[in-house]
């Protein structure tokens, strides 16, 4: 009788463990994005961004692609460790007259977290001018999950 119940028990564990691992599998982007409240690195687009992105990218020369698009906001280096995989790339960008904010994330088709990160730059035109007194503390920065870049 007890064996019988610890097999009961390793069987639903084991389908839940598996349920987990394809939970993104085959999503769109938009069903993947409000998925990621069940990951522990939650991403979360600004509320007042100028731009969302939510795109599923077949590997490194693509994310390349993306980069180049989005040279203008400046993320800086993304990591190309994802040669022959689809991930799913997300990126909120907020951008006024005196700064532009930028955030990232992305995740394999698993769910699973591999790369991401906060970026924020103050206007050159905006400094010179004495319309920038600088930032508010941290301005979300380090925070994936921050929804609102400029409270």
């Amino acid at each position: 009788m007890k064996s019988k119940f610890i097999i009961i028990l390793l069987t639903t564990f084991l389908s839940l463990n598996v349920a987990w691992n394809v939970f993104a599998k085959d999503k769109p982007e938009d069903e993947f994005y409000s998925s990621l409240s069940k990951n522990e690195h939650e991403y979360k687009e600004y509320q007042n961004a100028t731009l969302n992105i939510r795109k599923k990218l077949n590997g490194s020369s693509e994310l390349r692609d993306l980069e180049k698009e989005l040279d203008k906001y400046n993320f800086g280096d993304l990591s190309y460790d994802y040669p022959d995989i689809e991930v799913y790339f997300f990126a909120s960008i907020y951008e006024d007259k005196h700064m532009l904010i930028t955030k990232y994330a992305i995740y394999d088709l698993k769910g699973k977290f591999l790369n991401g990160g906060v970026g924020r730059t103050a206007k050159k035109e905006a400094v010179l001018n004495g319309e920038f007194n600088g930032w508010k503390d941290n301005v979300g920065e380090d925070e994936l999950s921050d929804n609102n870049p400029t409270d």
